[in-house]
């Protein structure tokens, strides 16, 4: 209940308390993580996510190095879900809604630290920074941006999530990223 409460309070639907998935969409139901470190902006990630009926985590790794040996920060998010129809602009594709109800980040490194730092933000290497009312770097604060307008699709026994250039707590994304997760 605590749950539908938060969702109608941030996006103010009951269109939100439909079943997760679309009719048409297959079950993401599990453990799904990167097929290999993903170039990002300058550095590289692995995601891995769990996806259990309208619940979904995602641990987000950053590293310095395309070989994922040096860490960077960790991100943690958790929330629920809901994946509507089909995209009228990404063939394949579905609508989705990813509303957070937690979101944590963690300097691994000290090349991590310093990283925040480059951004007026401070963290300490292995403390969990909870970001409720306060943001960190190009980390939103949840009381500002709760959730993410987001793509879907499942092709070939891979997920695939929208790309993530974009503001996706304002708008949806336009295309797919094109690093899959596979399913563990």
């Amino acid at each position: 209940m605590r749950i539908r409460q938060i969702l109608m309070a941030a996006f103010g639907s009951a269109a939100l308390f439909t079943p997760a998935l679309a009719d048409d969409m297959a079950s993401i139901d599990g453990h799904w993580i990167s097929a290999s470190p993903e170039a990002q902006g300058g550095i590289y990630a692995t995601r891995e996510f769990h996806i259990e009926g309208d619940r979904w985590s995602v641990v987000f790794l950053a590293f310095a190095d395309e070989a994922a040996s040096q860490p960077l920060f960790r991100i943690n998010v958790t929330g629920a879900y809901v994946i509507g129809g089909l995209s009228a602009t990404v063939e394949g594709a579905h609508e989705g809604i990813f509303p957070a109800l937690q979101r944590d980040l963690t300097a691994l490194s000290a090349a991590g630290v310093a990283m925040f730092a480059g951004m007026g933000c401070r963290v300490e290497k292995g403390v969990v920074k909870h970001l409720r009312d306060e943001g960190c770097g190009f980390l939103p604060p949840l009381m500002q941006a709760m959730g993410e307008y987001d793509l879907v699709a499942l092709r070939e026994d891979r997920l695939y999530f929208g790309d993530r250039s974009g503001d996706l707590t304002k708008t949806r994304p336009t295309a797919l990223t094109p690093f899959p997760l596979v399913r563990e």
